[in-house]
């Protein structure tokens, strides 16, 4: 059988084809891919600054199952599901801790060791459903909705290694992109009041017309954005400060507005060629800051981020701006990276 799939060809050049759907074996299960969200992370795979090792790419996916192989227990033709991405080796004290995405052996994962979900049918692999990777999801919940919860189980990541706050601390999020915007949701969840850092007032506006819960917002064009923050801060700095933004100077300022005994993510890596940044270790000393790292995400994660979104708690539908087939998928990512578009999460529908 037969179907088509968007493949990479060569860098900033996808093209779609009839390829052979993929055959499903024991303990495997097939697929049909409903929505596949574009990721900043694909851009960097388009424009060949990301290498990986398939043709077809794309990770935010749910769907349904079409088929399911020999010894698979617990699902049903028709079940309505998300992928989790990350597969790890299952053997490592991180993995059967259930922490797949900090495997010491170096996880594969969906659209990057895998192929991904831009395609009509995406073969699960027996390792990845061994792991738990296909999480039903309610049938009340549409495809576009539940594509959201993979990048918000990252977002959820992020915040696992902060400590316990009483509500009413302050969280800073800078960088209006998607994944900022899902820091400021999950920040309001945790009882935060959310002050939104952006280098231009545009995607500022934007977040507060679709509704993200914040309760300052800083264009850092027209002012030092530490210096605001502190004031908004009666100069105590923020709690928490998440760089949802990839630059040096957004994790120099992160510290910089970081309250003492505050939690600061990089969330948000640096290019490998230039990945060095200044930053005053002496605030971290003296400041006694706790600075995290942010990779992935794991199933216990995912189920976190099902449950938000399938409760209505977080509203995910404000975040699906535009729609494309499989055949227009340059245009999808164009309009990813248009400012002007207005884009904030853009769908692949391989059945449109």
């Amino acid at each position: 059988m037969k179907m088509k799939a968007a493949v990479l060809a060569k860098p900033s050049h996808f093209e779609v084809r009839e390829v052979d759907r993929p055959e499903y074996g024991q303990g495997e299960v097939l697929v049909k891919v409903k929505a596949c969200a574009v990721c900043g992370t694909d851009l960097r795979i388009f424009r060949g600054l990301k290498k990986i090792d398939v043709q077809i790419t794309g990770h935010e996916i749910s769907g349904t199952i079409e088929e399911i192989g020999e010894g698979v227990k617990g699902y049903s033709v028709g079940d309505k599901v998300v992928i989790e991405t990350v597969v790890g080796c299952g053997e490592c004290d991180a993995c059967k801790k259930g922490e797949e995405n900090r495997c010491r052996r170096k996880y594969k994962a969906v659209g990057y060791q895998f192929s991904g979900g831009y395609a009509q049918y995406l073969l699960v692999p027996k390792s990845a459903v061994k792991q738990g990777n296909v999480i039903k999801v309610p049938e009340t919940l549409p495809f576009d909705e539940a594509s959201v919860v993979e990048p918000f189980s990252c977002v959820i990541n992020g915040w696992h290694p902060f400590k316990i706050r009483p509500k009413g601390f302050t969280a800073t999020i800078i960088g209006a992109g998607v994944i900022g915007m899902l820091h400021a949701e999950y920040a309001k969840q945790k009882g935060a009041k959310v002050i939104m850092v952006n280098r231009s007032s545009p995607r500022l506006v934007l977040a507060q017309k679709i509704g993200i819960p914040v309760d300052a917002c800083v264009d850092s064009s027209t002012c030092n954005p530490v210096e605001k923050v502190k004031e908004l801060t009666d100069g105590l700095g923020a709690d928490v400060v998440i760089c949802a933004a990839s630059s040096k100077e957004i994790q120099r300022e992160a510290l910089e507005m970081a309250a003492v005994d505050a939690d600061v993510s990089f969330f948000a890596g640096l290019p490998k060629e230039e990945s060095y940044a200044n930053v005053d270790p002496n605030l971290i000393h003296y400041n006694e800051l706790h600075v995290h790292g942010a990779n992935a995400s794991s199933r216990s994660q995912y189920l976190e981020a099902l449950s938000l979104i399938a409760s209505g708690k977080v509203n995910a539908k404000k975040f699906i701006t535009h729609r494309f087939p499989l055949e227009k998928i340059e245009e999808a990512l164009r309009t990813l990276e248009d400012r002007d578009a207005n884009a904030i999460k853009v769908i692949i529908d391989p059945w449109l």
